[in-house]
């Protein structure tokens, strides 16, 4: 039987007082997004200049900026924009803003797997 886990098997605190940074908001980011804010963390979406106009994060009380600005600022970057532009997004926009100490996610491991992204000395990826 497999393990199930609720509420009260997790902890925010490891997350509270950091900036999390939703990179896209689609099906994923969005609900990503809204999950942390309602949990009381600090959240920014980042999007592209192609993307389309930020209306529905800003509708929902989300702050949003540039992806790069987002990345600079967080300590959390979750990157949840499609596959085949995650390396090019991560090389332009991300990357340059790792520094020690801040943690990379993805909603899988596509892109780490086939090393379009590589993880910087002193990140964390999960």
């Amino acid at each position: 039987m497999p393990r199930r886990f609720y509420e009260k098997d997790g902890s925010l605190r490891p997350l509270e007082g950091k900036t999390i940074a939703i990179v896209g908001y689609g099906g994923q980011g969005h609900a990503h997004a809204l999950n942390l804010r309602d949990s009381g963390l600090k959240v920014v979406v980042g999007l592209h200049g192609a993307a389309r106009a930020p209306r529905k994060p800003k509708a929902a009380g989300l702050e949003v900026s540039s992806v790069a600005d987002a990345a600079k600022k967080a300590d959390v970057i979750m990157v949840l924009v499609p596959d085949h532009v995650q390396g090019d997004t991560y090389r332009t926009d991300i990357s340059p803003h790792m520094t020690k100490g801040k943690t990379l996610m993805f909603a899988h491991g596509f892109n780490i797997h086939f090393n379009e992204i590589k993880r910087p000395p002193g990140v964390d990826v999960q």
